[in-house]
C-alpha cells in the first residue's frame, strides 16, 4: 500500500513539472489553453487521469476553483 501512495505521489508530481514547463519555459504571451495542456498531458502520460490531475492542478495554481 505505501509503494502505491509512493507510485501515485510521483506521478502527480511528474504530471505538476510537465504543467510548469508550459508557464516557465514558454514565452508569454501564452499561446496555449488549459486544454490544450490537459490534453497533451493525456497524450504524454498515456492517461486520461493525468489530463483530469492537470486540469485540477492548473486551476488550484491559478486560484480559479
Amino acid at each position: 500500500r505505501r509503494l502505491l501512495m509512493s507510485k501515485m505521489k510521483n506521478f502527480m508530481m511528474d504530471i505538476e513539472e510537465f504543467v510548469d514547463g508550459y508557464f516557465f519555459d514558454a514565452p508569454k504571451p501564452f499561446d496555449f489553453t488549459v486544454d490544450e495542456i490537459c490534453e497533451d498531458a493525456e497524450k504524454f502520460f498515456c492517461s486520461s487521469e493525468a489530463s483530469r490531475y492537470a486540469k485540477r492542478y492548473i486551476t488550484e495554481q491559478l486560484g480559479e476553483e
